[in-house]
């Protein structure tokens, strides 16, 4: 009796351990970017993934669209918020409310903060190919470095360029991958940690589908043209709308 609850025990344990496995997330940069740390994985801290699609209703402009980051206010950061989220102050600047406590990573809180659509939000999902604006408020100058660690635990280390002025920031994310993304930035200190929970399908979806000159209901493309050699004799199929081959003779 006692082996076999030995045995059960192990077993849940193994299962426990195995279900318990995170993404092994890389630190490795290029270009001489700080070295980030280990970031902290959705399912460490217990995230599911978010039940509303967050939508911006915004897409970057043609000028926004060149600029790895754009000046902003804080107006802009927490007006972009839902009403629902909003206080009732008159003022502009004070419509805040409470919202998850954001993730840091080790050494304590920063200065530089990370937003996702509006602040203060942290966390959000959005479907694949959406755009999503990203609010930083930077508590100093200097290089600013932007980081995002997909799904599989690849990091993307990207320079963002100069920042000469303490302030609200702005920047684009783009969703090109299904599952979550891990977003930080480095400017003379860590912001913390945004989540973006990007709904798709596992396998790769073209961003830009062109039209169909014709459904295909069957696995090949309709319609399908096939011959048969008999002599001097060749007969051409149009399958499946032609039961009945057409003959014709190539010789003549």
């Amino acid at each position: 009796m006692k082996w076999t609850l030995l045995a059960i025990a192990m077993l849940m344990l193994l299962c426990t351990a195995s279900l318990g496995q995170m993404t092994p997330y890389s630190t490795t940069t290029t270009g001489g970017a700080p070295t980030p740390s280990t970031p902290t994985s959705p399912e460490s801290m217990g995230l599911e993934i978010p039940k509303t699609i967050t939508t911006s209703g915004q897409s970057p402009s043609v000028q926004e669209s060149g600029q790895t980051i754009i000046r902003s206010t804080e107006e802009a950061a927490y007006s972009s918020a839902p009403e629902s989220l909003k206080s009732t102050s008159s003022s502009p600047i004070s419509t805040k409310a409470t919202y998850p406590q954001a993730t840091y990573p080790p050494g304590g809180m920063s200065q530089n903060s990370l937003y996702i659509s509006y602040a203060s939000q942290t966390v959000a999902g959005c479907n694949l190919y959406a755009n999503l604006p990203l609010w930083m408020q930077i508590s100093g100058k200097g290089n600013i470095w932007f980081y995002e660690w997909y799904p599989s635990g690849s990091l993307d280390t990207n320079y963002a360029g100069n920042v000469y002025y303490p302030g609200w920031y702005k920047r684009w994310f783009y969703a090109d991958v299904p599952g979550w993304h891990i977003l930080q930035y480095y400017c003379n200190g860590w912001s913390n940690y945004a989540y973006i929970y990007v709904n798709g399908p596992s396998h790769w979806v073209d961003p830009s589908p062109g039209p169909s000159p014709m459904p295909y209901p069957y696995p090949y493309p309709y319609p399908y043209y096939y011959s048969y050699d008999d002599g001097p004799m060749i007969y051409t199929y149009n399958y499946p709308s032609s039961s009945q081959g057409q003959p014709y003779n190539p010789y003549e």
